[in-house]
């Protein structure tokens, strides 16, 4: 295997496990519903990131790119949700999680994540920019294009499981509803810091 492609590999890799707000909601649905529950929100989030992948690779990053309105648009939409969820989630009424929670089917959770990654528009043009650097001869071909978005795509299904791994291990420590509630606060300030943070980004 070239050294372009475990750069390739790596870069993925630290790209998707850093923490964001489709991580922080891997987590925050790990803690309420359990790993298995949240495989719905991990397919909702690499569903939308494998048709971020295909624009990029269509080339209709670089159109979306000089056409601002419609980047503006889905920043300030995915702005919003991230917004909406930070507020219900720190107003919300804490209580100790129990895995398996009933208040979200798995079609709320799949859309919930869904949303969540295809509100964050630069993921395309992190796309646009992160594949022809590793097209070295010039041309991609189906094959290569095919593996380089399912790399990229079973990173982010993993990346969530591990977090919502991480979130059912620590359900323990918020058994008591004080400490859940001080949780929810912090989280539901994340996301709301998240989508000011995409409101005030002009780059």
């Amino acid at each position: 295997m070239q050294s372009s492609s475990y750069l390739f590999f790596l870069t993925v890799i630290v790209a998707t496990v850093t923490p964001g707000p489709s991580m922080l909601l891997a987590l925050n649905h790990g803690i309420r519903f359990g790993t298995r529950r949240t495989l719905a929100s991990a397919s909702g989030n690499a569903f939308a990131t494998a048709l971020q992948c295909a624009v990029s690779l269509a080339g209709l990053g670089l159109i979306l790119a000089k056409t601002a309105w419609v980047f503006t648009l889905l920043r300030y939409l995915g702005a919003a949700y991230l917004i909406y969820l930070g507020l219900t989630l720190f107003f919300s009424k804490s209580q100790a999680p129990v895995a398996g929670h009933a208040g979200h089917g798995r079609h709320s959770l799949f859309m919930e994540a869904f949303v969540v990654t295809l509100g964050n528009p630069k993921a395309i043009f992190f796309f646009s920019a992160l594949f022809p650097q590793f097209i070295t001869d010039g041309s991609l071909t189906f094959a290569k294009a095919a593996w380089m978005l399912l790399f990229i795509v079973f990173v982010t299904f993993v990346s969530m499981m591990l977090y919502a791994s991480l979130g059912q291990r620590i359900q323990g420590l918020l058994a008591q509803v004080h400490l859940r509630r001080i949780f929810d606060r912090v989280i539901g300030a994340s996301f709301v810091g998240l989508g000011l943070g995409l409101v005030w980004d002009r780059k």
